[in-house]
């Protein structure tokens, strides 16, 4: 463990700004180029929970709702990948538990509304509470990855 002291002048509190820096020095990774970045992951992450809803709908509608959904997935994917050039610290985990989140709430949401279907019938309403409760867990990484970007 490298005990040397730094710019803070002694072994006491280190500055925010240094503490960034002996961390991003620490993990070899370049930190975040621009606010815009994490504007993009931001966007991106409640993006795929958007899709993930309403695909999640589509998918329960028709079957051929299959293709357009992986399409709009890989798009989304491939115009993330292309517009970020660093993904903001932290957020590429708080994505993965959103997307998690979203994932286990298809189960729910498909399960819930095919008993509600067959049992008391279910309005049409309700498809769009399902779709916004699959959406809600990638909302909420969104909203997180985006106030840790303005910090």
């Amino acid at each position: 463990m490298n005990t040397e002291t730094h710019s803070s002048g002694g072994t006491g509190a280190v500055g925010r700004d240094e503490a960034a820096r002996l961390l991003t020095d620490a993990e070899g990774r370049a930190p975040v180029s621009s606010e815009r970045d994490a504007r993009v992951y931001a966007v991106f992450a409640a993006a795929i929970a958007l899709v993930m809803g309403v695909g999640t709908i589509s998918l329960m509608a028709t079957s051929w709702a299959l293709i357009p959904y992986l399409l709009a997935l890989f798009a989304l994917i491939w115009w993330q990948r292309r517009s970020v050039g660093a993904s903001p610290r932290g957020s590429g985990r708080t994505y993965v538990w959103g997307v998690v989140g979203s994932g286990v709430m298809i189960f729910v949401v498909i399960i819930g509304l095919n008993v509600l279907r067959t049992t008391v019938g279910l309005p049409n309403w309700g498809y769009v509470v399902g779709g916004l409760l699959v959406a809600v867990p990638g909302l909420v990484a969104a909203v997180l990855i985006a106030r840790r970007s303005v910090r």
